[in-house]
């Protein structure tokens, strides 16, 4: 019979911080989070979004959503 000793198990657990999700952002998504924070109104969305300097189409960084919704007059946040 095998001794308890040889039964256990280690368990190793490396955590590490990867900071803010680094993965893009749809440009749909994205838009309707501008447009969410604009309260519906369309002309201040796409304001936000121009004055960020994001692209018309394609995905988007956390970071550069996070510049659009900051330029949202009023946003909460």
């Amino acid at each position: 019979m095998t001794s308890p000793a040889k039964l256990g198990v280690r368990i190793v657990v490396h955590l590490a911080d990867y900071g803010v999700d680094t993965d893009p952002i749809p440009d749909n998504s994205a838009k309707q989070n501008v447009l969410a924070a604009a309260e519906g109104d369309t002309g201040v969305a796409q304001q936000a979004w121009q004055q960020a300097g994001l692209p018309e189409s394609g995905a988007v960084s956390v970071r550069q959503l996070a510049d659009a919704l900051a330029l949202v007059p009023n946003a909460s946040g």
